[in-house]
């Protein structure tokens, strides 16, 4: 048969791509492929073809037209292959084959000049390039030039599995000629029968086993079906048209010695296929099947490898033995909760019975903490209030009484002592004391202007000394004295104390002797210092001359003048000491309410601190009613956690029993199954899938050269004359 009259048998070359279409995902189930040639160039469609076709040396096929080899593609195993090949078998619509058209690539992967081949064939012609074949019997040797090999011919040769299509309208069998144009309910069976017979030795003795091909057969149905249904397959809807699947495994339950009867309802290994639909104007334009050699593409474990499901059931006893041990754990470790479980409810009946306590701690720390809160916030409140006249006054009293008090206990002498040491006395360089000025002149009986100076400014700075609430016989000088009192003054008038910021005023740039006698005239003196100090040597140089110069008058003298002076320190101390009292307070209100005011790092200050611990108490004191019955929730439901305890640890023992009846009941048995039923049945279903891969043509095969074959089916149509 020529190319020609081949395209004629396939005209509908849409149907055609459907059914491939379908092939394709068919066969990607079973581990196939298929590709159907998309090669309507006028519908825009892409092709997958890429070469030419020739018949009688004139490139006239051009890629719009069908490439048979091209329709399906079949993927073998990941051996190398050298040889593809596709068988395609023209019958009528009953499945009687009329022709057989055989299509060959010879793969040259290693770009040869020339290919060793072999083939039955009749009528092999090169159906792509220019290249020549020679040929000894079966033998052809292959001018290839390093390029693949596509060649067609003919065979007489039965294929390994044939069809039979039988037709039924009604219930009724009928001929596809009588068929075509009738109406009413039309049945359409397929049967394939599995023609192959190989040799192998399965379970140490050698048996028959059958090629496992796969058969998928495809039909195109117009509008005129309806009512669509299937054994053995499935059905889809393309626009118009419906696609009917059938699929079959012929010959595998031979093989595996086995009948429908050991499978459950949903699995089985058809060897038919049927198609029921409700018809009118029966016609039938393209119905396709593709045998493929599905032991090329399926494999057990390589035999080699066939230990590794024993293994696998050795894993099986081994991890039910485990399973075993591991119930028997978990029952003892139940044993060992149920007993721990018991001193836990114990604990929780206790907790229970002190939330009582709880409560009340609770509402008393509430209490606590509302009263300090409150206590904090009036302390606060209180410090950041300015001292009353009165408060002041009282202040001013209290300092000036402790001033008095002091010298009544002897600070009098104390001081009178101090300037009486300092206006007797001149201390040298070395430490050493010799007669002062101011004796030494009482004592000549004269009076000099540096004495007089000396004396006064020693009247000075004892005034500042003790306005200072330094000691007599300090080391400081005036001017020091001054300095601190200053100080003082501004710290008074920085906490706003009017008195203390008015004495800072005023003193602001006097002496020290301007600031004593300012301290002095506060006192309430009627005179000055220096007009006292000078009236007081006045006097007691006239006292010395009375004396005629006698050294115990003039000691006399001075210690009067001592004394006379001490009481004037006093006055200035007396009220150095009221203003510093009452600047002091209002610093030291300050300070504290500073202090605690002051946030800490932990965002709190003592005021905010204790608003907010109020606040957390009052919470805390609100949320024990829930918490107290909190736990008493998580008692009741201890009391059930151990009665459920109680139970898993009865059910746990149940389980151990269990696991070793099911160990010794179960697992046991299945290891012995698998080694009496079901590893023989998995070794025949090896030596199956070891004759699908040793059947590697149909036609003949060089040596060496690994191979694949495909078969495709197409029935002539079923069509009445003015269809045709």
């Amino acid at each position: 048969m020529k190319l020609p009259e081949l395209r004629s048998k396939f005209r509908n070359k849409y149907a055609i791509r459907i059914v491939a279409g379908v092939l394709t995902i068919a066969l990607l189930g079973s581990g196939m492929t298929a590709a159907a040639v998309q090669a309507d160039q006028k519908n825009g469609a892409e092709t997958k073809t890429e070469h030419t076709l020739e018949t009688d040396g004139d490139k006239t096929d051009t890629a719009d037209d069908l490439k048979l080899d091209d329709m399906v593609e079949v993927s073998a195993n990941d051996e190398e292959i050298g040889k593809e090949e596709s068988v395609y078998l023209f019958s009528d619509a009953s499945g009687k084959v009329h022709d057989t058209l055989v299509s060959d690539h010879l793969i040259n992967k290693d770009k040869a000049d020339r290919i060793e081949d072999q083939s039955s064939l009749s009528d092999i012609e090169n159906v792509k390039g220019d290249e020549t074949f020679s040929q000894n019997g079966e033998k052809l040797t292959w001018q290839a030039d390093g390029n693949d090999i596509y060649y067609q011919g003919k065979s007489k040769e039965e294929a390994p599995v044939s069809q039979k299509v039988t037709y039924y309208l009604d219930g009724n069998e009928i001929s596809p000629e009588e068929l075509a144009g009738k109406s009413g309910k039309v049945t359409i069976h397929f049967d394939y029968t599995n023609n192959s017979t190989y040799n192998e030795v399965v379970n140490g003795e050698e048996q028959t086993v059958k090629v496992p091909f796969a058969a998928v057969t495809a039909m195109v149905l117009d509008d005129s079906f309806t009512n669509i249904e299937v054994k053995n397959g499935k059905v889809s809807a393309n626009g118009n048209n419906t696609i009917v699947m059938g699929y079959a495994l012929p010959g595998i339950k031979d093989s595996l010695g086995i009948t429908d009867s050991d499978f459950i309802e949903e699995m089985n290994l058809p060897e038919d296929f049927e198609v029921t639909a409700d018809v009118t104007d029966f016609k039938l334009e393209t119905a396709m099947t593709i045998v493929a050699n599905a032991g090329q593409m399926v494999s057990l474990e390589k035999k080699e490898d066939a230990s590794s499901l024993d293994t696998m059931i050795d894993d099986l006893l081994d991890a039910s033995s485990q399973l075993k041990d591991g119930s028997h754990d978990l029952a003892k470790g139940m044993d060992t909760l149920q007993s721990n479980l018991a001193d836990y409810a114990s604990g929780m009946s206790q907790l229970n019975s002190k939330s009582g306590d709880l409560g009340k701690g609770v509402t008393t720390l509430n209490t606590s903490a509302s009263s300090l809160n409150k206590g904090i916030q009036k302390l606060d409140k209180a410090l950041n209030t300015k001292m009353s006249n009165s408060e002041k006054e009282s202040a001013v009293n209290q300092a000036s009484a402790a001033v008095r008090k002091e010298f009544k206990k002897g600070k009098t002498k104390e001081v009178a002592d101090q300037i009486y040491a300092s206006l007797r006395y001149t201390v040298n360089k070395d430490g050493s004391k010799s007669d002062g000025a101011l004796y030494t002149s009482l004592y000549d009986g004269a009076y000099s202007a540096n004495a007089a100076e000396a004396v006064y400014s020693e009247v000075v700075r004892q005034v500042l000394l003790q306005a200072a609430g330094q000691p007599a016989d300090s080391q400081l000088s005036a001017d020091q004295a001054a300095a601190g009192i200053e100080a003082g003054f501004e710290k008074g008038a920085q906490a706003n104390d009017p008195a203390a910021a008015a004495m800072y005023a005023v003193s602001s740039g006097m002496t020290s002797a301007q600031l004593a006698e300012l301290l002095y005239a506060k006192s309430g003196a009627k005179d000055t210092l220096f007009s006292k100090t000078e009236s007081t040597i006045q006097a007691q140089i006239q006292a010395g001359r009375t004396n005629e110069k006698v050294a115990s008058g003039v000691e006399d003298s001075l210690k009067k003048m001592a004394a006379q002076l001490a009481g004037a320190c006093q006055s200035a101390a007396e009220q150095a000491a009221g203003q510093a009292a009452v600047s002091g307070a209002e610093s030291a209100k300050a300070t504290i309410a500073e202090q605690i005011e002051a946030v800490q790092s932990n965002g709190y200050s003592l005021v905010t601190g204790a608003s907010a611990l109020s606040k957390g108490t009052k919470k805390l004191s609100d949320s024990v009613p829930a918490l107290t019955e909190g736990i008493k929730t998580l008692n009741d439901a201890t009391t059930k956690i151990v009665s459920g305890v109680d139970e898993l640890n009865e059910g746990s023992h149940d389980l151990a029993d269990g696991m070793v009846e099911f160990d010794e009941e179960g697992i046991s048995k299945i290891a012995n199954s698998y080694k009496g039923d079901i590893k023989p049945l998995a070794n025949k279903l090896q030596a199956a899938l070891d004759a699908g891969k040793d059947y590697q043509t149909f036609t003949s095969i060089a040596d060496g050269v690994n191979g694949s074959v495909k078969f495709i089916y197409k029935l002539d149509s079923v069509k009445t004359g003015d269809d045709k």
